[in-house]
C-alpha cells in the first residue's frame, strides 16, 4: 500500500463515533450498567480504529524503528504479567497506567512543542 492510500485509509477509519450526533454523557446515569456498556463500547471501538491503522499501515512494519518494536514488545510483556493467569483486571490498569505516564513523560514536552510550532505556520 503506497503511503498516501495509507494515510488516506487512516484518515477515514478514525472518524466516527458510537450514536454520533446525540449525546454521551447525558444519556446515561453514571455508575449504572448502561453507562458500563456506553464506557465499553467506546473502548472497543478506539481499539477497532487501533486495528484499522494497523491493517492500513502493515506493508511499513519491517521498516519500523527497532527500538521502538523492543520497547513495545516489553511494554506488552509487562501487561500481560501484570494481568497474570487470572486476568486481573485492576493489574492491568495499573500497568498500563504507569507505562502511558512514562510515555508521556518521554514525548510530552516535544510533542507540545511541535504542535505550538505547526501551528504557527501560515499555509
Amino acid at each position: 500500500m503506497h503511503h498516501d492510500t495509507a494515510l488516506g485509509t487512516i484518515c477515514l477509519g478514525v472518524d466516527s463515533v458510537q450514536h454520533a450526533r446525540g449525546p454521551k454523557l447525558g444519556s446515561v446515569k453514571p455508575g449504572s450498567v448502561e453507562s458500563f456498556y456506553m464506557l465499553a463500547a467506546f473502548c472497543f471501538d478506539a481499539a477497532r480504529k487501533m486495528e484499522y491503522i494497523f491493517k492500513a499501515t502493515r506493508a511499513y512494519a519491517e521498516a519500523g524503528d527497532p527500538a521502538l518494536a523492543r520497547q513495545i514488545r516489553d511494554d506488552n510483556d509487562a501487561v500481560k504479567r501484570a494481568g497474570g493467569e487470572d486476568g486481573d483486571w485492576k493489574r492491568t490498569a495499573e500497568s498500563l497506567e504507569t507505562i502511558i505516564l512514562r510515555l508521556y513523560n518521554e514525548i510530552g514536552d516535544e510533542h507540545d512543542r511541535l504542535l505550538r510550532q505547526v501551528a504557527e505556520k501560515r499555509s
